[in-house]
């Protein structure tokens, strides 16, 4: 996710929170990054080789109790928030100690795809989740000159258009969703509302949005395939 702003959330130890000015960005959290583009390879993996719809559903619906609990425990105990922030701290970011964590509203779009999404729109948002994300707050940090809105810039758009496209392109075309070029144009449409949905996810979490929206679309387009 990219996140650059002249205004940042400074928060300390115990999970209070400051607004200072800087003009620094939030520096890239290579396990962080790493981690995210993992469990989108799993979730294409299971995709592609689990037998059934109902393994599908079982398996990211048995990370996402987990997941929740974990959130409820959270909120419920101190303690226990601790000892989990301890824990997942190599990869989550400070101000998840009193927010749902990214990982938990992947959770839940997984279970949501894998109820309602054909196959080749799960791959195409897991895809473009797993690597145009993190691929557009890294050009957004490294060269992100242009300001939109929540913190983007047009630079980090651009890379996660052009990202996003590439993959979801391999990733249909892998699974021979269609023709090349039925493929190519929905790549590049899903890789734009994936980009547009980044872009304005200022309330929602976009580990929760850019798989919905990107998974929505490919399913409405399935019929076009072929």
């Amino acid at each position: 996710m990219e996140a650059e702003s002249a205004v940042q959330e400074a928060w300390t130890r115990d999970g209070s929170r400051a607004i200072r000015p800087t003009h620094a960005t939030r520096p890239t959290n290579i396990t962080r990054t790493a981690v995210h583009a993992g469990a989108a390879a799993v979730a294409i993996t299971a995709v592609l080789t689990l037998p059934s719809r109902a393994w599908l559903i079982a398996i990211p619906g048995a990370f996402a109790v987990y997941a929740w609990s974990m959130e409820v425990a959270r909120r419920l105990s101190p303690r226990v928030n601790d000892v989990l922030m301890r824990f997942y701290a190599p990869i989550a970011h400070p101000q998840e100690r009193h927010r749902v964590n990214s990982a938990t509203w992947f959770g839940t779009a997984l279970l949501i795809l894998a109820l309602f999404a054909t196959p080749p729109a799960m791959i195409a948002g897991c895809a473009i989740l797993g690597v145009a994300d993190p691929i557009a707050g890294i050009v957004g940090r490294r060269w992100g000159r242009h300001r939109l809105r929540n913190g983007r810039s047009l630079e980090g758009a651009l890379g996660f258009f052009v990202a996003g496209t590439v993959t979801a392109a391999f990733a249909l075309g892998a699974v021979g969703a269609g023709s090349v070029g039925m493929v190519l144009a929905l790549a590049a449409v899903c890789a734009l509302a994936g980009a547009l949905t980044e872009l304005l996810s200022a309330r929602l979490d976009d580990n929760l949005t850019i798989p919905l929206v990107v998974g929505t679309i490919a399913t409405l387009a399935t019929p076009l395939l072929g």
